[in-house]
């Protein structure tokens, strides 16, 4: 049987009586690809809303709006993924950027819908509550695949680029984070910051409540592991796989989920990665020792001509920003020449 998207749609929005309601699940329950059709109705929904969220918008208020929103709609015990997605709620900190998220399809036995994928695009930065409660923010061009229930004896995510992660308590389930196939972190309940970008060859896992587990692969190919202490920053080096634990004030880490960008002494070639992401440039560096100027910035909703001209006093560059290009994501992307 063939349904009109237009009473997919209608049902995704609970725009229909009980009785359409159960006639649309039962068609779903029917065939796993009925039912991968109305995922992919409901969640291409919930996406093209975030389009227009701006940020202007006061983020307490959309998440209860959100909820609010979708209360009460009535949904069978077969579509509590529906439920899961409803938790979601993305917002967006940079003006005229979007967050592109997409569904991760792992399947099972019965073909279900086991993950979700969520993308961040440069410049932004997006919050969502995950189903057993965790919240989590997700830095630029960042990405978390999650499971959309809570039913596994572990919790476990995997996070490209950088993520802060407030998790739920629940000492029968630990959360673990996985970044790659050499490093996990594992906890119970607590807050840490994970920066673990493709492009850089260290991960920083910054512990500020609770106690969490690290474990990671060493230079003699053995799993060790390592426990954290609230304050504590550990730097693993992914191609020394080297580990380096040191005290630090962990609030300076997560600076970037108020939408600030903040350097600290902080080596130019560090400083240009960083403003690569989220400005969405490529810098093409004329002279390598631009690299050993050292910075010490906060920024925040400046546009990328205004840190250009920042960077320019503080380190004597000069720099030239070139028309666009389109990179393989389909994503205008600047090109910046610096040099002196």
């Amino acid at each position: 049987m063939i349904i009109d998207d237009n009473i997919l749609i209608k049902y995704c929005d609970n725009e229909l009586s009980e009785e359409e309601i159960l006639f649309i699940e039962t068609w779903a329950s029917s065939s796993s690809d009925n039912q991968k059709l109305l995922e992919r109705i409901y969640f291409t929904l919930e996406a093209t809303k975030r389009l227009h969220v701006m940020n202007t918008v006061d983020t307490d208020k959309a998440f209860a709006h959100f909820k609010l929103k979708h209360k009460g709609q009535k949904r069978s015990l077969g579509f509590s993924w529906l439920l899961g997605f409803q938790k979601i709620a993305a917002i967006l900190f940079i003006p005229l950027l979007i967050i592109v998220g997409y569904l991760y399809l792992q399947k099972d036995g019965d073909g279900k819908l086991q993950m979700v994928e969520i993308n961040t695009n440069p410049g932004v930065i997006s919050t969502y509550e995950l189903p057993d409660g965790s919240k989590v923010w997700l830095n630029a061009n960042s990405s978390l695949k999650y499971a959309l229930t809570a039913d596994a004896q572990k919790r476990i995510v995997e996070l490209v680029g950088e993520g802060y992660f407030e998790v739920a308590k629940n000492p029968q389930k630990p959360f673990i984070v996985k970044v790659g196939r050499d490093y996990s972190i594992e906890v119970l309940g607590t807050s840490f910051n994970v920066s673990a970008y493709i492009d850089e060859d260290l991960i920083e896992t910054t512990l500020l409540e609770g106690a969490v587990k690290l474990d990671m692969l060493l230079e003699n190919n053995q799993i060790s592991s390592l426990e954290m202490e609230p304050n504590q920053q550990a730097v693993y080096y992914k191609n020394e796989k080297a580990v380096v634990v040191s005290d630090v004030n962990p609030e300076l880490n997560i600076d970037w989920t108020n939408g600030e960008i903040i350097f600290r002494q902080e080596p130019m070639i560090k400083v240009l990665k960083t403003l690569s992401r989220h400005y969405n440039v490529q810098f093409d560096v004329q002279n390598p020792d631009i690299y050993d100027a050292i910075i010490t910035a906060t920024f925040k909703d400046e546009q990328l001509v205004q840190v250009m001209e920042y960077l320019s006093v503080a380190s004597g560059i000069k720099y030239t920003i070139q028309k666009s290009e389109i990179n393989e994501n389909m994503l205008k992307k600047s090109i910046v020449e610096i040099y002196k």
